[in-house]
C-alpha cells in the first residue's frame, strides 16, 4: 500500500514537471545560427538568423563567420525582423573572425568588426527589441533613418533584462567619424530607445541595461528613456560606463544633436552612473516631465531617478567639452521648459563643468508649486560652466528672503551664510547660520571649495564636508584642504531633499594672524573696511611705516571694547586682518554700527563698520 501511495506521487511529481516543461516558453533548448554572408536575405544572412531564433523557443546564440575575415559592413533593405522570442537571444558581433575586441577598457578599447549600416533600410531602427533577456553585443550600428536600438514593450510582451552592451552606435567603425542614427528628424529618435506602447500586464520596460557602449551623432538623444504610456510602465534601467557624445578616444566633440541621457514623460528609479556625457547640442542628461495641459489629468512626473559618477561637460582627460546647455537640466530640455520632475537625485560624484549653461538647473512648471521639488544635489565637483553651478529656475542666483517663504524648484531654498572660515595648523573652521522654514536639525549643509566667478556666488569645485545645523539655525564643520586665500561655498538642504543654490563665496583667512605684504608703506592709515555693510566677514587693512607696537580693536558706539584684532608688535608693511562678526568670546554680536579703532605711540584713527545679520 505504502509502495502504491510513492509510485503514485512520484509520477504526479513527473507529470507536473512535464507540464511545465511544455508550459514555459522559454525552455533551454536554444540553438546557434551563424551569419555567413552580408546578403539582406537568405541562408546565412542576418535576416535569415533572426528569423530562425524568433521561430525556435529556446535562449538562441546568432554569431559571425563572414569571409573573409575582418571588418564586414551588412546593408539592410527594410527593418530586420523584431526580436520576439520570449527566451531572448544574443547576437554576437565579437566572433567575426579573427575575433572583435573590447579591450581592458571598454568602449575606449573597442574593436569591431560587424557594422550594420541602414543607409538602404528606409523608416527602420537598426535592432528592434520587443522581448526578453536578449544581449547585443559587438555591433556597429549606424545610419538609421529612426532609432540605432529599440527596446520597445508593448501588446506582445514586456521588455526586461535585455543587455546592449560594447557596441558603437551612431559613429563609423573606428569610432572616430560621424554616421548617426535618426536621419528623419520628424520625430525624437535615439542612439538607444527604452520606451513602451500601452498595453495591458505586458507592457513594462525594466532592468535594461546600457553598458560600455559608445554612443554619438545621433538624432535626437544619446539614450532615450521615455514613459510610460498606460497602461504600462518603464523603469528600473542602467546607463553605466558609456562615451556619450565624443569619439572613441573621449576627445572629439561627436555630440548627440539633442541630449545625451534623456529621462522624460513619468520614467521613474533609472540610474545614469560612470558615463562620459559631453559634447552634446543640449543637455548632457535631462530629466523632464510634463504638465498634461490642456488635457483633465494630473502632470506626469519623472522621478526618483539617479545621476551619479559622471563626467559631463569635460573630456575623459577633463579638458573642456561642453553640452552646449545644461550639465544636467532638471525640468529643462536644451532651449524649452517643462517641470515636472520631481524626487531625483544628482549625485555624488558627477564632475560638471564648462557647459553652456548651468552645472544643474531645476526649472518648475506654473501649472502647481511643487512639481520640480525635492531634487536632491549632493557631493558632486561643479566649476566652470557658462552658467551658475545650481541654478533654481535657471534664472540667476536667487537670493534668500526671511523664514523661506517662497516656493519654486527645490522651494527655492535659502542658501546658508557663511560667518568665518579660519585656517589654523591646517585645518579650517567653517561657521555658518541658515534660515529655512523646517527644521534646521534636519537639514545638511555641504562645504565646497569655490571657483569664483564674476557673481561671488561661485561653484563648488571640490567637495570638502558636510554638516547638521543646530536648533538654532546655528552649524560649523573643521575641514582639511584648503590654503589661506582660497574660496569657500556651501548648500542646503532640508529635510525634504530640497538643495538650495550655491550660496556667495568667503575667503579663507589664517586664524589671529594678519596677512602681510613685502611692500613698505610711507605713511600709517588705516582703510575701510570691505565689504561694508557685511553680513558674515569684513576685511581690515592697515599700514605701519616702520617697526612699532600695533593695537587694533573693534568697539561698540558706547566705547565698550568686542575684538581685538592685532596686539603686537609690526614691521614696516601693508596688512589685512578680518573680523568674523563675533566678540572675544566667540559670541555673535547683534547687527549695529561699530568702530575699529587703530593705534600706536605715534598714530591713532578708527573707521565705522556696520554689521548687518
Amino acid at each position: 500500500m505504502e509502495e502504491s501511495k510513492g509510485s503514485s506521487t512520484l509520477l504526479l511529481f513527473i507529470c507536473i514537471l512535464l507540464t511545465l516543461i511544455l508550459l514555459v516558453p522559454g525552455n533551454l533548448n536554444g540553438a546557434t545560427f551563424t551569419v555567413t554572408n552580408t546578403n539582406d536575405a537568405g541562408p546565412g544572412s542576418l535576416r535569415d538568423a533572426i528569423n530562425s531564433a524568433n521561430g525556435l523557443a529556446g535562449h538562441d546564440i546568432i554569431d559571425f563567420n563572414i569571409v573573409p575575415p575582418g571588418l564586414q559592413t551588412i546593408v539592410p533593405l527594410s527593418q530586420l525582423p523584431q526580436l520576439l522570442d520570449p527566451a531572448g537571444v544574443l547576437i554576437d558581433g565579437l566572433t567575426q573572425p579573427p575575433g572583435g575586441s573590447i579591450g581592458g577598457n571598454p568602449p575606449a578599447t573597442l574593436n569591431l568588426l560587424i557594422e550594420i549600416d541602414g543607409i538602404g533600410a528606409g523608416m527602420s531602427c537598426g535592432i528592434w527589441i520587443k522581448s526578453d533577456s536578449n544581449t547585443i553585443q559587438g555591433l556597429i550600428i549606424n545610419n538609421f533613418e529612426k532609432d540605432g536600438i529599440s527596446i520597445e514593450a508593448g501588446p506582445q510582451q514586456n521588455t526586461i533584462e535585455n543587455h546592449i552592451c560594447w557596441n558603437i552606435i551612431g559613429l563609423d567603425p573606428p569610432g572616430l567619424g560621424p554616421k548617426g542614427n535618426g536621419r528623419v528628424t520628424t520625430s525624437l529618435w535615439a542612439g538607444v530607445r527604452i520606451h513602451n506602447v500601452p498595453a495591458e500586464v505586458t507592457s513594462i520596460a525594466h532592468d535594461n541595461y546600457i553598458e560600455e557602449n559608445l554612443i554619438s551623432a545621433n538624432y535626437a538623444e544619446g539614450v532615450a528613456i521615455i514613459g510610460p504610456q498606460v497602461p504600462g510602465d518603464v523603469y528600473g534601467n542602467y546607463v553605466i560606463g558609456n562615451y556619450i557624445g565624443t569619439d572613441i578616444n573621449g576627445v572629439a566633440d561627436l555630440g548627440n544633436i539633442h541630449e545625451g541621457v534623456s529621462l522624460c514623460e513619468g520614467t521613474h528609479d533609472n540610474l545614469v552612473d560612470d558615463n562620459l556625457i559631453s559634447g552634446n547640442d543640449y543637455d548632457g542628461v535631462g530629466i523632464q516631465g510634463y504638465n498634461n495641459e490642456p488635457y483633465p489629468a494630473p502632470p506626469i512626473q519623472t522621478s526618483l531617478n539617479t545621476v551619479s559618477n559622471n563626467i559631463i561637460g569635460l573630456d575623459i582627460n577633463l579638458a573642456p567639452l561642453p553640452n552646449n546647455f545644461h550639465g544636467v537640466a532638471v525640468g529643462e530640455y536644451g532651449p524649452t521648459q517643462w517641470g515636472c520632475a520631481d524626487i531625483n537625485q544628482i549625485g555624488p560624484y558627477n564632475i560638471i563643468a564648462y557647459n553652456g549653461g548651468d552645472g544643474v538647473a531645476v526649472w518648475e512648471d506654473a501649472i502647481n508649486s511643487f512639481n520640480a521639488d525635492e531634487n536632491l544635489i549632493t557631493q558632486n565637483s561643479i566649476y566652470d560652466n557658462n552658467g551658475l553651478g545650481i541654478d533654481l529656475q535657471n534664472n540667476g542666483v536667487t537670493f534668500n528672503d526671511p523664514a523661506d517663504p517662497d516656493s519654486g524648484p527645490n522651494q527655492e531654498l535659502n542658501f546658508p551664510m557663511i560667518d568665518s572660515a579660519m585656517l589654523s595648523a591646517g585645518m579650517t573652521t567653517i561657521m555658518g547660520t541658515i534660515d529655512i522654514n523646517t527644521s534646521p536639525t534636519s537639514a545638511v549643509v555641504e562645504v565646497f571649495k569655490a571657483i569664483p566667478d564674476p557673481t561671488n556666488f561661485g561653484e563648488g569645485e571640490i567637495y570638502l564636508g558636510s554638516t547638521t545645523p543646530n536648533a538654532a539655525s546655528n552649524w560649523s564643520v573643521v575641514v582639511s584642504g584648503l590654503s589661506s586665500g582660497d574660496s569657500i561655498t556651501a548648500t542646503t538642504t532640508d529635510i525634504n531633499n530640497n538643495t538650495s543654490e550655491f550660496c556667495d563665496n568667503m575667503p579663507v583667512l589664517v586664524s589671529g594672524v594678519d596677512e602681510s605684504s613685502e611692500e613698505k608703506p610711507m605713511r600709517y592709515s588705516l582703510s575701510q573696511n570691505y565689504p561694508n555693510p557685511f553680513s558674515s566677514v569684513t576685511r581690515i587693512e592697515y599700514a605701519v611705516p616702520k617697526t612699532t607696537h600695533v593695537s587694533l580693536a573693534v568697539y561698540e558706539v558706547s566705547g565698550r571694547l568686542i575684538r581685538v584684532l592685532v596686539d603686537g608688535v609690526k614691521s614696516p608693511a601693508y596688512y589685512t586682518v578680518s573680523w568674523d562678526g563675533r566678540d572675544n568670546n566667540g559670541g555673535k554680536v547683534s547687527s549695529g554700527i561699530y568702530f575699529c579703532r587703530f593705534e600706536t605711540k605715534e598714530y591713532r584713527t578708527a573707521k565705522k563698520l556696520i554689521l548687518i545679520q
